[in-house]
């Protein structure tokens, strides 16, 4: 009973913490940049992919996903938020029964497993910002936060959602541009 009285504090503690929103926030704008920057989405595919087609690569959010062609962005982001995608397995596994009931085609479904993907991995950057921001009070600041961080948190978080509103459509209208830039995946319109 105790253990679940410390992990709700803990929880409590994450959601109020401010180094904990600002990586969840950075992380956001990480994903919808490195998203935007992917090849367009990808609708021909997606009914490749319903007929039982092969095809060398997945859909996320709609765009055609190869790990070895995306961008440095693309797979580092991948790499940061690994712990979170192995430990989201076991909840795959127990929604995975609702698939036959919600069933969403293959382009579709990956822009309800991007959101998913989002939120699951942004709790991962909510628990460590919480961390490291307690790990920072207990060490340095004797328990408190130091003001001047205090002072810049809502201006540093407007700044953030603010540049990525503005550079997420800029990022996206170059990739449609560019279109398909895969061309050693096995699917091609």
């Amino acid at each position: 009973m105790e253990s679940i009285v410390d992990a709700r504090n803990f929880l409590r503690t994450s959601f109020q913490s401010r180094l904990a929103w600002l990586l969840v926030l950075i992380h956001g704008a990480w994903f919808f940049l490195a998203v935007a920057n992917m090849s367009p989405p990808s609708p021909e595919l997606g009914k490749w992919i319903d007929r039982g087609a092969y095809v060398s690569a997945s859909l996320l959010a709609g765009r055609p996903f190869h790990f070895a062609y995306e961008s440095i962005a693309m797979k580092l982001l991948v790499l940061a938020d690994l712990p979170s995608l192995l430990a989201s397995i076991p909840l795959g596994l127990l929604l995975s029964p609702l698939r036959p009931v919600i069933h969403f085609d293959a382009y579709v479904g990956p822009y309800v497993a991007a959101a998913i993907l989002l939120l699951t991995t942004s709790f991962q950057w909510l628990v460590t910002g919480n961390v490291v921001e307690s790990w920072i009070c207990m060490d340095h600041c004797r328990g408190k936060l130091p003001d001047n961080i205090k002072r810049s948190f809502l201006a540093v978080m407007a700044l953030i959602v603010v540049a990525t509103c503005i550079l997420t459509p800029i990022v996206n209208a170059r990739s449609r541009r560019l279109g398909f830039r895969h061309p050693a995946i096995s699917f091609q319109k």
